[in-house]
């Protein structure tokens, strides 16, 4: 058969970066996830990773993942110490750049996130179509921002609409995404693609549990710590359990301006003591087996296009917490591998929180629960899908 040349755009953040850090987070597992399984079920794909650099002193470089996927990580003067806000006005560069390092011409093009999208948009020969993946949508973060999140610039939005009426096919994670992009983005309904994450449940599998008290528990959070994802929401819910429960949180991830450890400050304010730590972002090895030693996993965000934590930690068989909004009421079914709650006011995180603590046979049951319904998630489903949709869109042309 023909070799398929795809190119794949990540330009805002290297999927070769550790998730937990910076502007890396669950888009950059779903793309590695995705190459991967992509790669094992198509001996004629090949694929090149286009992502750009802004540090200081950088220069480009090749990193060849497999005889069939590199990472073509560019880099040029006006990107350094370049900030998110600053990539708009730096994607004519970024393109030129891309099509200077190309290996082969692409037979199809899948960008993901707006910024990429739009670099997509001036790439992508004529008749070569182009896919894309929103990850999350400017429109939808500012309709479920609460008091004090920043807002996302029109120009991501008017960016995105353009995407939305230019690519050949949306991929979308759940039908909650696919119903937002209609409302949001007047998106063509046919042309949206559901195509769910999967995790790796060889990496993220069950350990045995130890902890079956009813007056203490360690809860996890993991991410990328900032307002949207709500761990400050887990602080002020710590603040309010009765004292007689002895109940810590960590937060696995860094960001870029001190985010978490102004929140292990207003621990402390609180009268928390040191039942809030900061651990670095964990390779995915090291975090499955926190998720497995952690009682619970919260995922307390105001917006998700799915939560790959949450389907993460249910395949570790720890119960989750998480709020009842877009794609976490995909990741976690209510009650059965997992607690949602309907605000993100911390009073009700709080009562959740103890319920769980107080009932440790609830929470094996939900862990165990969640780790079965993880088994029915994988990356191979999700890459034979795209496959297919790749297909259909080369047929067509």
């Amino acid at each position: 058969m023909k070799t398929r040349n795809l190119h794949l755009i990540s330009m805002h953040t290297s999927p070769l970066s550790q998730p937990g850090n910076g502007d890396a987070g669950g888009m950059n597992v779903y793309i590695v996830s995705l190459v991967k399984a992509m790669l094992a079920a198509d001996e004629n794909l090949h694929i090149e990773v286009f992502t750009l650099s802004t540090e200081f002193g950088a220069i480009y470089e090749r990193t060849d993942l497999s005889k069939r996927c590199s990472v073509h990580t560019l880099a040029f003067e006006r990107a350094e110490g370049a900030v998110k806000e600053d990539l708009p006005q730096l994607i004519p560069e970024f393109v030129e750049h891309m099509r200077r390092y190309a290996v082969n011409t692409p037979d199809i093009v899948h960008s993901h996130y707006w910024l990429s999208g739009l670099a997509a948009l001036q790439y992508a020969p004529e008749d070569v179509p182009i896919v894309h993946t929103m990850h999350t949508t400017g429109a939808v973060k500012n309709d479920k921002a609460c008091a004090g999140e920043p807002l996302e610039p029109q120009q991501r939005i008017d960016g995105e609409r353009r995407i939305v009426d230019a690519c050949d096919a949306l991929v979308v994670n759940t039908m909650h995404e696919l119903e937002q992009m209609v409302r949001f983005y007047s998106a063509d309904a046919s042309n949206l693609h559901i195509i769910r994450p999967g995790v790796d449940t060889e990496i993220f599998y069950p350990a045995v549990k130890t902890n079956f008290s009813d007056a203490a528990g360690e809860i996890l959070f993991a991410g990328r710590p900032q307002p949207l994802k709500g761990p400050h929401i887990l602080v002020e819910a710590l603040a309010l359990l009765p004292r007689e429960l002895n109940v810590s949180l960590t937060m696995v991830g860094t960001s870029a301006n001190d985010y978490e450890h102004r929140l292990v400050a207003r621990a402390k304010a609180l009268g928390l003591g040191n039942k809030v730590r900061i651990v670095p972002a964990l390779p995915a090895p090291e975090l499955a087996r926190a998720m497995q030693q952690a009682d619970i996993v919260a995922c307390p965000s105001s917006s998700e296009t799915f939560g790959l934590v949450a389907l993460e930690a249910q395949a570790t068989g720890t119960a989750v917490i998480a709020t009842r909004v877009d794609g976490l009421q995909d990741a976690v079914a209510d009650a059965e591998s997992g607690l949602l709650v309907d605000s993100r006011d911390p009073s009700a995180w709080a009562a959740a929180l103890e319920y769980l603590i107080r009932n440790p046979d609830i929470r094996q049951k939900l862990g165990r629960a969640g780790a079965q319904r993880a088994q029915t998630m994988d990356w191979a489903s999700a890459a034979s899908t795209t496959l297919e949709l790749y297909s259909s869109l080369t047929k067509e042309k």
